[in-house]
């Protein structure tokens, strides 16, 4: 979220008695639970419909909906207020807010302030599985400090979290899934870069709107015990379809499968040519799946810049390996980008978009060399 228009790090059992700067008590831990889904919501101008999503949670957070589970949200106002709270039905029966602690003059895009809270949650809510929600701003894998305009994931007075930043911030193998309510956070190099974090990364490749994600559906879905992710995609699409502004896009990987899908392109990448093979490409014929405000660059889908690349052999084992990765995609027939001021129509969609190497842009090239995307498919 979203569009505002009209020690390698894991989690140990130790970790649930001595957290660095906690703010609660372990001393009565509470029995272990279905499912804990952790909401780390990053405010920026965004309040208003953070605000309004919380309230939708609320409406739908009754104890049949979450099955035993437990639903912490981490709101950062700004860098110096943020609240660590329980959405669950009180002893009056009626679900509310339940306050844990507050975060004084610590910055919700500091690696170490979500290690943190994600620890907190963890030791005061054990559970059999976590789903993990990242509701803000977003720009997919594009750096922070490009001309002082984009942002990989969340805004915070001028201060932002470069993707290998959050990856670094969550566990490996920890969570059932990622799901992004920020823009244009469903491309390769973002779900490849967090391919150890979660079994699936549910997120969109283009911009998402200010209601971000219609809460009061797809809530109590992310609580059932097998995740109906045909069901989450269904019910993004269907909200967005008939929305004031009917464009949205949504795709759920599965990312125990993008290693292969890596390797696939790698071979493709090599065939064609290397990085080089990218800069003759006909961008202006290509798919375009985000365009920000102040990027240097379009985002492109991904299937159609590799059918431009691939043999009809080479194409068939791409579109094989991407079927493992994209388990759902839903797309309405048009989508909204900022950076052209309209929107434009959908004539094919992978569920994934990529940043195609392009020989004039020289500094973004160099730092996208430093993703792990890059060294697996150009290396």
């Amino acid at each position: 979220m979203k569009l505002k228009l009209k020690l390698n790090y894991s989690i140990l059992p130790a970790l649930f008695l001595i957290v660095l700067n906690s703010c609660s008590s372990y001393d009565d831990l509470e029995d272990i639970h279905t499912r804990t889904v952790f909401v780390y919501m990053v405010a920026s101008n965004l309040g208003n419909e953070l605000y309004g999503n919380i309230e939708h949670m609320i409406t739908v957070a009754t104890p049949e909906n979450l099955k035993g589970g437990k639903l912490v949200v981490f709101y950062s106002k700004n860098k110096e207020e943020a609240e660590l709270f329980e959405i669950k039905e009180g002893a009056n029966g009626v679900v509310t807010r339940h306050h844990i602690c507050d975060y004084k003059n610590k910055s919700a895009l500091s690696p170490q302030v979500m290690r943190d809270a994600l620890n907190e949650v963890v030791a005061l809510y054990p559970a059999d599985s976590y789903g993990m929600i990242l509701s803000s701003h977003g720009s997919a894998w594009l750096p922070a400090d490009f001309r002082n305009m984009l942002r990989s994931f969340g805004e915070e007075d001028k201060k932002f979290m470069e993707i290998n930043e959050l990856a670094s911030a969550l566990p490996n193998h920890f969570f059932d899934f990622l799901l992004f309510d920020a823009c244009s956070m469903g491309s390769v190099e973002c779900v490849y870069e967090l391919r150890n974090k979660a079994n699936y990364i549910i997120s969109s490749p283009s911009e998402i709107w200010a209601p971000g994600f219609p809460y009061k559906k797809v809530l109590p879905v992310l609580f059932q015990r097998s995740i109906g992710m045909n069901q989450v995609a269904d019910e993004f699409h269907d909200f967005y379809s008939n929305y004031s502004e009917p464009f949205g896009d949504i795709s759920v990987v599965k990312t125990d499968s993008l290693e292969e899908l890596a390797s696939v392109i790698r071979a493709i990448v090599a065939t064609a040519g290397g990085e080089e093979a990218t800069y003759s490409l006909p961008f202006a014929d290509l798919q375009v799946l985000t365009y920000l405000s102040g990027s240097p660059t379009k985002l492109y889908d991904l299937g159609d810049v590799i059918k431009r690349l691939a043999t009809d052999e080479q194409y068939a084992r791409f579109q094989a390996a991407l079927d493992k990765v994209v388990t759902e995609k839903r797309c309405t027939e048009r989508i909204y980008c900022q950076g052209a001021g309209e929107d434009i129509p959908v004539q094919t969609y992978s569920g994934l978009s990529v940043y195609p190497p392009q020989k004039e842009l020289t500094e973004l090239n160099a730092r996208y060399r430093q993703l792990d995307w890059y060294k697996a498919v150009y290396n």
